[in-house]
């Protein structure tokens, strides 16, 4: 049975408007890229596949790089990646909660044996280990499942009632209290009555702020990338 993380789940166009980031930039860090005379090996994928879909594991993945495009070159986590997959045999680290919580000293002690900067993963504050700010941002967006450390779901936009993707709800739509943001918005770009939209919804307690939440989200966040 293929595992949660290795489902494949979007289309890289799809996972980098999620995201809001271009898809070649995604495709960089899936496939690698060739800038000039100088080839720089995919930072996600041990090889480059050719393969467009992106896994849910891939997505997550991508979310935790996100955080550091403009800070610190993307290329020093490779190396980091590839000893946390050894260690914590995973071939998707950054998708799971453990170099996290329980492997923080692990973490910590690799970033310093491969010269590593502290702000990509892991700093020392007030005497104990901390996450970087970046890694903080990430976390503040993932919901691990309890029972296997895996990435369950991700916030895609946060407010009130945030939106979020899961590969087990909706095929990984985003959604607002389980409801697709896109079905939301439709109805109310139609000219449905708000009133009307939340009796539809009432079992899942949709309020207007989540339809507002749903159009913003569906025609101002995903355009803005």
């Amino acid at each position: 049975m293929i595992s949660l993380l290795a489902r494949p789940t979007y289309s890289l166009s799809e996972a980098a408007r999620l995201l809001r980031i271009t898809p070649s930039k995604l495709r960089w860090w899936l496939e690698g890229a060739v800038r000039g005379e100088k080839r720089y090996p995919p930072v996600l994928r041990s090889e480059p596949t050719g393969n467009s879909q992106v896994s849910w594991g891939e997505f997550i993945e991508a979310a935790y790089l996100r955080e550091y495009r403009a800070h610190l070159p993307l290329q020093r986590l490779r190396p980091l990646r590839e000893v946390l997959s050894r260690e914590f045999d995973t071939p998707f680290p950054f998708a799971t909660s453990r170099p996290l919580i329980a492997g923080r000293e692990l973490v910590s002690d690799m970033q310093a044996s491969l010269g590593i900067p502290e702000e990509l993963w892991m700093v020392v504050g007030s005497g104990q280990l901390m996450l970087s700010e970046a890694a903080q941002t990430f976390c503040s967006r993932v919901e691990f499942d309890p029972a296997t450390d895996e990435a369950m779901r991700y916030v895609v936009m946060e407010a009130a009632e945030p939106v979020y993707v899961n590969p087990r709800l909706s095929f990984g739509i985003p959604t607002v209290r389980g409801i697709r943001t896109e079905v939301i918005a439709e109805l109310s770009l139609a000219g449905e009555p708000r009133s009307a939209i939340i009796d539809i919804y009432r079992a899942y307690g949709v309020t207007g702020q989540d339809i507002d939440t749903a159009v913003d989200f569906e025609t101002q966040f995903l355009r803005a990338a």
